[in-house]
């Protein structure tokens, strides 16, 4: 990262260009975005702390979503369960979710707001941050990839009641085992605390599309959990509307 100081020399106004490195700029929005949801300043230091070892100075293979246990031990989930909200393949819809009003998607909440849209790895035997293009482009092979699994289990094993989740009606699979959703996320629901998953398909235009087979699969998943299911269409355009509106 490049910055400018301007120096006075003989009268005359010079500048300087400095260079800031980028792992100081990532720490210092680390720190502040966990400052901004008000928690102690020493809990976001040990915060700190726990983030980087969890993969500074490993091969970027090596870092599993365990790495980021004592971090989630630290700062857990403790939004109001029932506001739960899953999505996938949504991210532009989700941004419409007015804080603090009816539900609280992963993004709101204290690490998942510190950390949301960054790309973070380490190296074997450095103890540098390496941030964006410097990691690797595969995405399952990045430090960040397994911070978002480790929350994305711990977010859908602190749901409770009815639980919803945002999906698009307007792709070939709504439902992908692939995705967090998937993979991560309906697996992970207990079905001691949650009663049903209330689908609400975004879509274009009306029609059959809650009766997509990759739906019927999480349906069926869902029964042998022992939890109800239910998934309603919803226009795009009314989407906003809908998320906030409790």
């Amino acid at each position: 990262m490049v910055s400018k100081k301007a120096l006075a020399i003989g009268g005359a106004i010079t500048f300087v260009v400095v260079l800031v490195p980028s792992v100081l700029l990532f720490e210092d929005t680390f720190m502040n975005k966990c400052l901004e949801v008000k928690e102690e300043e020493k809990t976001c230091k040990r915060a700190l702390v726990l983030f980087k070892q969890a993969y500074v100075g490993k091969d970027p293979d090596t870092v599993t979503p365990d790495n980021y246990k004592e971090l989630f031990d630290l700062i857990p989930f403790n939004h109001p369960c029932k506001k739960t909200m899953l999505w996938s393949k949504t991210s532009d819809l989700v941004k419409l979710v007015e804080k603090g009003k009816c539900y609280v998607p992963i993004a709101h909440n204290k690490l998942g707001y510190v950390l949301d849209d960054f790309k973070w790895c380490g190296k074997k035997n450095s103890m540098e941050t390496f941030t964006g293009a410097e990691c690797s482009d595969k995405q399952d092979k990045i430090p960040s990839y397994s911070f978002w699994t480790m929350a994305s289990i711990r977010y859908a094993q602190h749901a409770c009641e009815e639980v919803k989740a945002l999906l698009n009606g307007d792709v070939e699979v709504p439902y992908d085992t692939k995705s967090f959703f998937g993979r991560f996320e309906v697996p992970k629901l207990d079905h001691t605390k949650v009663t049903k998953l209330d689908v609400i398909l975004a879509v274009k235009k009306k029609g059959m599309q809650c009766n997509d087979e990759s739906l019927k699969n999480l349906k069926n998943e869902l029964k042998q959990k022992g939890i109800g299911y239910d998934c309603n269409e919803v226009l795009r355009c009314q989407v906003k509307k809908i998320l906030n509106t409790c």
